[in-house]
């Protein structure tokens, strides 16, 4: 006889790391209610501005100014001591196909178990999106223990037979549900008091070096909750297409009130025997909640499918390529002495580490000088040494003979640090002179700042006329009706709100009719809209027509 556990004594830490635009607002929106206190957040962005919209404390997020692998100890810092980490990202887009595999690699060396959440851009996103995605699943497989990937376009399918897809935000919500149920059906299991909980240590087992894996989950109400829970679960368009039968392990967590009878939970776990391997690794955990009343919630992680099918070629398609890069501004009469000794690290790093593969180049706006170093991410620790080293040698802290062997290469290096330094004592004597000169010096940047003001004007004219130029592209498509355009004019520059979206789906309906109109509605978000207010516009236009009839 099953008894209910009071309290649980285990202790995990777990968080859940938003990578990416669509990363950080998956994580953004996970209701707090659904995820355990236990649980932190941490979210990864280029932007501060977005970094700041989610979470004002420093704590809980990482800012990309540099490449990933300068970040490395700072990752490190904000994983400390944790258990289990949920990685979220959005794959195809440049921070979430290029960041996401540099966590997973910091979260295995340090033996956190890492499971991947990913969803696959929509077929309409276009060709170079679905094949950063499949490059980084590729690179994502060899660092995270149980990697799930949701395929976006089978849920769109899904939606758009049952006719259940009313808006734009739709589009993503059975995905980010599927993720949402995974972290809290996963963490419950192990820390909330029920009929069986799960060791931690059992999870760890079963989900290390995994693989490809996926989620399903079914809340249901009545008598026969279990059997319909574990029904409509296994018909989620998640688990579509995959071989359940050669999944190597599942973790099923079982949620209901205090009505739980043992007879459901066996249910349950019959009905998972019957569409996995025989051999397959079964963990099955019940959790009480005593708010939920009549009714049963059931998520499975199905772990250790057979791979995708992806041509394993295009991982080398310049995807481990990395760009360094380190800016330096100088003051005026340092910027040819400083821009010598930069151009100078091509030639120092072969001579470091010959063989190497990197292209060293320099580009220089006025001051500033930026050293930018192209090569295999294989090769990033070499680069970061030897700039380092480079910039020891430069400042005087260490001299080339402590760097290089080469005698040859040591008396070159010191050759050309002596002749920047002859240059910038030759720049400084042509300051004083410029310095001297300072009324010649104040009229110059009068006529500068007069340049900008009418640089400024061009500018809003340019504006204005670009946005002429749109107007003129909505009106000329005579064979769509007057009112679809000057609705679809009203809405270029604002959110759109949901009553204009019905709107507008519901003056497309009326006129377009055939699909020469269709043709020409969808040349117009093209050629017009795309690009407008955040593609919102576009990909609204896009979404509807691909619900007409053809």
């Amino acid at each position: 006889m099953f008894e209910i556990m009071d309290s649980c004594t285990e202790e995990l830490s777990a968080m859940v790391v938003g990578v990416g635009s669509v990363g950080c607002k998956i994580v953004n929106n996970m209701d707090d209610r659904d995820i355990l206190a236990e649980v932190n957040k941490l979210y990864i962005h280029t932007s501060q501005e977005v970094l700041k919209s989610y979470s004002s404390e420093r704590s809980k997020s990482i800012f990309l100014n540099e490449h990933v692998h300068f970040l490395e100890n700072e990752i490190k810092k904000k994983l400390f001591n944790i258990d289990v980490i949920f990685l979220v990202a959005g794959l195809g887009g440049e921070t979430g196909s290029l960041v996401p595999q540099h966590v997973a690699r910091i979260a295995k060396e340090l033996g956190i178990l890492c499971i991947g959440l990913f969803s696959f851009p929509f077929e309409f996103e276009g060709r170079s999106k679905k094949v950063r995605s499949q490059q980084a699943y590729l690179s994502l497989s060899m660092y995270t223990d149980v990697l799930v990937c949701i395929e976006n376009d089978r849920f769109l399918d899904s939606n758009l037979k049952s006719n259940s897809l009313r808006g734009i935000n739709d589009l993503f919500s059975d995905s980010n549900s599927h993720f949402n149920a995974l972290i809290k059906g996963l963490v419950n299991v192990i820390l909330r008091p029920g009929l069986i909980n799960v060791e931690f240590s059992d999870v760890k087992l079963l989900f290390t070096n995994m693989g490809l894996s996926t989620v399903g989950y079914s809340l249901q109400r009545g008598q026969e909750r279990a059997e319909l829970a574990v029904m409509k679960l296994l018909e989620s368009p998640a688990l579509h297409h995959y071989e359940l039968s050669s999944a190597k392990g599942v973790l099923v967590n079982i949620t209901a009130g205090m009505d739980m009878s043992i007879e459901e939970f066996e249910t349950v776990g019959n009905t998972v025997k019957e569409f996995v391997a025989e051999n397959a690794m079964i963990v099955i955990g019940a959790v009480i909640d005593p708010e939920m009343v009549d009714t049963m919630e059931v998520t499975a992680i199905i772990a250790g499918l057979p791979e995708l099918r992806i041509d394993k070629a295009i991982k080398d398609n310049n995807f481990d390529f990395v760009q360094l890069s380190k800016s330096i501004t100088f003051e005026p009469h340092q910027a040819s002495a400083g821009l010598s000794i930069l151009s100078y690290f091509n030639e120092f790093l072969h001579q470091k580490y010959s063989g190497i593969k990197a292209k060293v180049s320099i580009e220089q706006t006025g001051n500033k000088v930026c050293l930018i170093v192209e090569t295999s991410s294989g090769d990033v620790e070499k680069i970061e040494k030897s700039l380092h080293e480079f910039g020891l040698v430069v400042v005087g802290e260490k001299a080339p003979s402590e760097v290089l062997k080469s005698n040859l290469d040591v008396e070159r290096l010191q050759m050309k640090l002596d002749m920047a330094a002859m240059e910038l004592k030759h720049s400084e004597k042509l300051l004083t002179l410029y310095q001297d000169d300072n009324k010649n010096y104040k009229s110059r940047i009068l006529s500068l700042e007069e340049k900008m003001s009418e640089l400024q004007r061009v500018i809003c004219r340019s504006l204005t006329q670009s946005q002429e130029h749109l107007s003129l592209q909505l009106s000329s498509h005579y064979d769509l009706p007057q009112s679809l355009i000057n609705l679809l004019e009203s809405n270029l520059n604002e959110n759109i709100s949901g009553v204009a979206c019905q709107r507008i789906e519901d003056e497309v309906r009326k006129h377009v009719t055939d699909k020469s109109k269709a043709m020409s509605l969808q040349q117009l978000a093209e050629n017009a809209l795309y690009g407008v207010a955040g593609n919102s516009l576009y990909a609204l236009i896009i979404s509807i027509l691909s619900t007409l009839p053809k």
